[in-house]
């Protein structure tokens, strides 16, 4: 028995395909991005990144294969969805179940990983803030680049390569530098290290002097934000995008398996 016509079917399979491919391809775009493009993943902050760590696994790796996985991904969903409209277009009755089949598997696959995924979203933003503000409390010790020790010379280039300060906003005398090491020591009497001050770069640090910057930090002379909204800001956008992106592709799959399955029953006369 036809299930459903053939031209509507076969019309909804092809359409939510090139749909499907489309996603497939957004996928990808924010993976090749965020190898490319992000700041803080830099090799100068992977030393801040490998000491901070989620579900117990550290940020480093995440960064480093985070990327990849999305790349993977979004060329499989792009293989797929190009089986389901050959075996459309050409009437393959049998590439059509096979790839309704695999459809099925993924999006059971997909609902597993998304509820996975929003759990732990909805945890990252504490849980990784409170990491990043521990390594600053108990690792800042001195305010410059040439990594001597590395945790501090990889907030330094933080702060600086992102414009940024501390993890939380500076917005007053009082600052996520107060409780450490370096302003007990070296920076006793400074507010804020040199990587915060506007104009400093990676040439000019070693010799870098704005008292008005470091020691009182008047403002418009440092980047207020904290690096934590600037981090969240593109990595965090970029997960939450990933999120909502794969959402759609569950429903578009779920709705691919019905139609291919109703296409498959208009061809079951046909001879594969």
């Amino acid at each position: 028995m036809v299930c459903c016509t053939e031209t509507i079917s076969k019309i909804v399979v092809i359409g939510l395909n090139i749909v499907f491919m489309v996603l497939g391809i957004a996928i990808m775009i924010p993976g090749i991005i965020m190898m490319t493009n992000i700041d803080f993943l830099g090799d100068n902050i992977k030393p801040l990144l490998e000491n901070i760590s989620f579900n117990g696994i550290n940020l480093a790796s995440i960064s480093n294969n985070l990327p990849i996985i999305f790349i993977i991904v979004g060329a499989v969903i792009l293989i797929i969805a190009a089986l389901g409209v050959l075996g459309a277009c050409c009437k393959l009755k049998t590439l059509l179940v096979i790839y309704a089949i695999i459809v099925m598997l993924l999006v059971l696959v997909q609902i597993v990983v998304l509820a996975f995924f929003f759990i732990l979203r909805s945890m990252l933003d504490d849980t990784i803030k409170k990491e990043f503000v521990s390594q600053l409390t108990s690792g800042y010790k001195v305010d410059d680049l040439d990594k001597s020790d590395e945790v501090s010379s990889a907030f330094n280039y933080m702060f600086m390569s992102m414009e940024c300060c501390g993890m939380n906003a500076v917005t007053s005398s009082t600052n996520d530098f107060d409780s450490t090491a370096w302003r007990s020591g070296t920076g006793s009497g400074k507010k804020i290290p040199k990587g915060c001050c506007k104009g400093v770069t990676e040439a000019t640090y070693a010799s870098y002097t704005n008292a008005a910057c470091t020691d009182t930090a008047n403002s418009g002379t440092y980047w207020p934000e904290g690096c934590y909204t600037k981090i969240m800001s593109s990595f965090g956008t970029i997960l939450d995008t990933m999120g909502y992106i794969s959402f759609i592709a569950v429903l578009i799959q779920i709705l691919l398996v019905i139609f291919s399955f109703c296409l498959c029953c208009s061809y079951m006369t046909d001879i594969v």
